[in-house]
């Protein structure tokens, strides 16, 4: 008898901790960055294409660093 109570406790084990993986992905799924995306009003704002701030998206160059620093104004 004590055999089956040991098994039984270890199923009870993995249950919960697969139980507990779970919610712990679906946390990090729920919480994560989403992607970056472009923000087409700062080309419609500008008249500039997206490739004059960024060359390689969604990283700032030069003109785009300054853009920012200026409150996102030329």
């Amino acid at each position: 008898m004590r055999e089956q109570s040991s098994s039984v406790g270890s199923i009870r084990f993995l249950v919960l901790g697969a139980g507990a993986v779970a919610v712990a992905l679906a946390a990090v799924i729920a919480f994560a960055p989403g992607e970056a995306k472009a923000n087409p009003g700062f080309a419609q704002q500008t008249g500039k294409p997206c490739g004059f701030c960024h060359s390689k998206p969604p990283e700032l160059n030069a003109q785009g660093k300054a853009f920012k620093a200026k409150g996102n104004k030329l």
